[in-house]
């Protein structure tokens, strides 16, 4: 099956669960009471779970329209890294960023990229078991501005490495296996890629490529 047929799959799916948690809070509106239930929080958080699942799947397809703004590399993404990490809290965890001088600028969608971005910093995260440091540095390729996260998360079984990018596909107990798709697509969407490096009983490097104008 292809991503396209995934995602139509999905969408009808998608529209059953939001059905049921409507339904769900009208019940809950209507009687309040049903809240001491057991399990009723339980049942509430596993249907928003499974719907929010199913939203950021449909958001695979961020390909299309893309707001670009001509930007600094060496302004924007100093900034865009502490956004990233700021949701995860943790003064264990944090990321030290070394660019190019002078780097051309480039055309990107901001809100995008830091999605994508977010994404990988989130599977660093995960990886690292919240504790540790990550590098982002930024250079010039030839035609290509290369910006790569290290992390020092023990790297990816060997495999897995075929499956990094199918819908549900993971390691991670409770994980959707969505965030690298969508990176990728995100990436690819500004006319670039994703490649992934995995070093075995170390960590993984995910090298963002992007064009410069």
């Amino acid at each position: 099956m292809t991503i396209e047929d995934y995602q139509k799959i999905f969408h009808e799916i998608k529209n059953n669960i939001t059905f049921i948690s409507s339904s769900l809070q009208l019940v809950e509106k209507e009687h309040p009471e049903i809240k001491i239930f057991p399990y009723w929080n339980d049942s509430m958080r596993e249907v928003r779970s499974l719907k929010n699942m199913l939203i950021e799947l449909s958001s695979a397809r961020l390909c299309n329209d893309l707001n670009l703004k001509k930007l600094s590399p060496e302004r924007f993404f100093p900034e865009l890294i502490h956004s990233c990490m700021a949701p995860f809290g943790s003064s264990a965890f944090s990321c030290r960023i070394e660019l190019e001088p002078s780097m051309p600028e480039i055309f990107i969608d901001p809100d995008r990229l830091k999605r994508a971005v977010f994404n990988l910093v989130k599977n660093s995260y995960e990886a690292m078991n919240g504790s540790g440091v990550i590098l982002f540095t930024g250079c010039c390729e030839t035609s290509f501005l290369r910006f790569s996260l290290v992390d020092y998360g023990g790297g990816i079984p060997e495999e897995y490495l075929p499956k990094l990018f199918m819908p549900l596909e993971t390691t991670k107990p409770g994980g959707t296996g969505l965030g690298l798709l969508i990176s990728r697509q995100i990436i690819e969407s500004h006319g670039g890629r994703l490649a992934i490096d995995s070093r075995p009983q170390d960590g993984c490097t995910f090298s963002i490529y992007l064009p410069c104008t």
